[in-house]
Parts: structure tokens; C-alpha cells; sequence
């Protein structure tokens, strides 16, 4: 636990110490001279994982975040360095993976000259790849900076988030910070959920389509055990990042296209379809999506509010996937 010393301690120790109460064992990083004092007398409790590129540092914190489903912390080079690793960064948006990206900024006193490896606007560099982005104004803000940047990152729909921090900052006194309980589990609507089990209850041919939040949640079992009591037929949804299904389950119907068209055409013989931990649905053409003229009875459950406002037709369930 941090010290209740508020004057002995550094940026760098309180902000430490703060990854351990969140249960963050290693950084991923590729460094630079911006970053050096961040790595100066590294604790051996937390290992620093050296990759040689930066999309590669991404990409490694990406796979730990997803497997041990906690945030990944990266350690960036700031301007150039963030832009190497933009690509992955974008993946992992888009695998909604959570992640707290830090990168070196110029000495505070030398910004207003433009610097060379100074970032200019620096927060603006990610996004809109990133859920929340910020430059502390002063030194003694870092840690809280990475605090609410963690506890942003690890909220539904999950995702990275940016912290840039100058170089002279990790060196200044800071105030102990503990770690706040946030949860993370959003219920669902009980009167949509009741008619959602009436259509499953009326439905002749129902299918359900499993997105990678399913898998995010911890909840494949659960899909399991919920689609063999609807006896329903199981596909994966189009792009799915994770598995969320077993693909040797008699159920197990296979993997949606990102066409329209083709996709209409593998659940036109349902009349019920429910897509859980996904969005309704993720193109890659264009075309004619037959699936939403009407004669399909339309079902979403996501922890995407964004997800659900861009569904053209049918019920969106916003909640965590595990208590749906």
C-alpha cells in the first residue's frame, strides 16, 4: 500500500505502487529518452517486457490484457513512438481490449520551444482510437491521471487509454493514491429480458450469434448451457476477435460473413435471431441486407452503448454479458 508520508514519495513510486494495487505485474514497452527516469531503479516485482517496434509492444500487451482480463500497461516514446504503434492501437479499440498507454513528453520547462522530440498536442496524436486522453497540467496530477485512465479502460465496452507525461515529471513529489472499487457489471433491463425469453419461448427455428464479448465476460459456459436450452442454433459473429463458442458443439453453425447478402442468406431460415456480445453487424461490402426487411424477429444484448445506438432494427439489450 503506498505511504501515508504525503511529501516522501515520487510520481514514479506512487504511480508504481498504484499498478500494484491494480494488479499490474509487467509494463510493455519500447522506450526513449523521454521515458528513461520512468525506468531509472525499476522495481523487481514488476517485469518490463522490451519489444523491439512498437506496434509489437502493443500487440504483446493486447494478447496479456485479453488473457489475464485486466489492463495492459504500455510504456511509448512519445510523438513517433505513439505513431508506430497507431495500427495496434486500433486493433485493440476495436477488440475493446483495455490497456493503459503512457508515453514520454518533453521537460515542461522546454515545451513552449517546441523541443525536438517535443509531442506537439499530444492527446490528440490517438485518438479517436483511445476511450480517454490526457497530458496532466501539472506533475502531481500523473498518478490520479493514470488512475482514472485505468479505471476508464477496464469499464464496458473496454478499451486503451492515453496518458502523456513530460519527462521531468516522474521525479517531482506526489500525494499516495489508493486504488477505488468500480464495478463493472451492468444489469440488464428486466422487462426486455422478459421479451426476449417470449420470443425464444414462441420462436420455431431461433439462432443465436456470439460475439467476442462473451468470451470477454467469462460467460462461454453460460452461452452453452443458454443455447442448448433454446436449442438454438450458434454462429459466430462476422470478425470475431475471440472465441466464444466451441466450434465441435453439435449446435455450432459457423462463421457469418461480412457481407450483407451472405450473411442474410445463412439466417434467413431462422425466424428469431439473437446476437450476444456483438454488434448487429459488422460489414465489410456493401449490399443488400435482406436480415433487416422485417421478417427476422431481431435480439441484441451488448455492454455497447455505442453498438446498440447503430443497430438498424430490433430490441438492444445494454448490459454486461454475464448477468444477461
Amino acid at each position: 500500500m503506498p505511504s501515508s508520508n504525503k511529501t516522501s514519495q515520487t510520481v514514479k513510486q506512487v504511480t508504481l505502487d498504484l499498478m500494484r494495487q491494480f494488479g499490474i505485474d509487467r509494463v510493455f514497452g519500447n522506450p526513449g529518452s523521454t521515458e528513461l527516469p520512468f525506468l531509472s531503479d525499476w522495481p523487481a516485482d514488476i517485469d518490463y517486457v522490451l519489444g523491439l517496434q512498437e506496434a509489437s509492444v502493443v500487440g504483446m500487451a493486447d494478447g496479456y490484457a485479453q488473457a489475464t482480463r485486466n489492463a495492459a500497461f504500455v510504456n511509448l516514446h512519445s510523438a513517433a513512438g505513439v505513431g508506430h504503434a497507431l495500427g495496434n492501437i486500433y486493433t485493440a479499440f476495436r477488440n475493446q481490449t483495455p490497456m493503459v498507454i503512457t508515453a514520454g513528453q518533453q521537460a515542461r520547462s522546454i515545451m513552449p520551444l517546441q523541443a525536438f522530440l517535443y509531442a506537439d498536442r499530444a492527446t490528440e496524436f490517438p485518438r479517436p482510437y483511445v476511450k480517454f486522453s490526457v497530458e496532466p497540467a501539472r506533475a502531481e496530477d500523473v498518478p490520479a491521471a493514470i488512475a482514472r485512465a485505468y479505471y476508464v479502460a477496464m469499464q464496458p465496452p473496454c478499451g486503451p487509454t492515453f496518458v502523456s507525461v513530460p519527462v521531468d515529471d516522474w521525479a517531482k513529489p506526489a500525494p499516495p493514491i489508493t486504488a477505488r472499487k468500480i464495478s463493472r457489471e451492468l444489469g440488464p433491463d428486466q422487462a426486455a429480458m422478459a421479451e426476449l425469453v417470449a420470443a425464444l419461448q414462441a420462436s420455431k427455428n431461433p439462432a443465436f450469434v456470439v460475439g467476442p464479448a462473451v468470451d470477454r465476460a467469462g460467460a462461454v459456459e453460460l452461452m452453452v448451457d443458454v443455447a442448448e436450452k433454446a436449442k438454438a442454433a450458434v454462429w459466430i459473429s462476422p470478425f470475431s476477435a475471440r472465441c466464444s463458442f466451441p466450434e465441435r458443439h453439435p449446435q455450432f453453425s459457423g462463421f457469418l460473413h461480412a457481407s450483407p447478402a451472405q450473411l442474410s442468406d445463412a439466417l434467413k431460415d431462422h425466424d428469431l435471431v439473437v446476437v450476444i456480445g456483438a454488434p448487429v453487424f459488422t460489414f465489410h461490402v456493401e449490399g443488400h441486407a435482406a436480415i433487416f426487411d422485417g421478417d427476422t424477429t431481431l435480439f441484441q444484448i451488448t455492454d455497447d452503448a455505442t453498438a446498440a445506438s447503430v443497430t438498424p432494427v430490433g430490441t438492444s439489450i445494454i448490459a454486461s454479458v454475464g448477468p444477461a
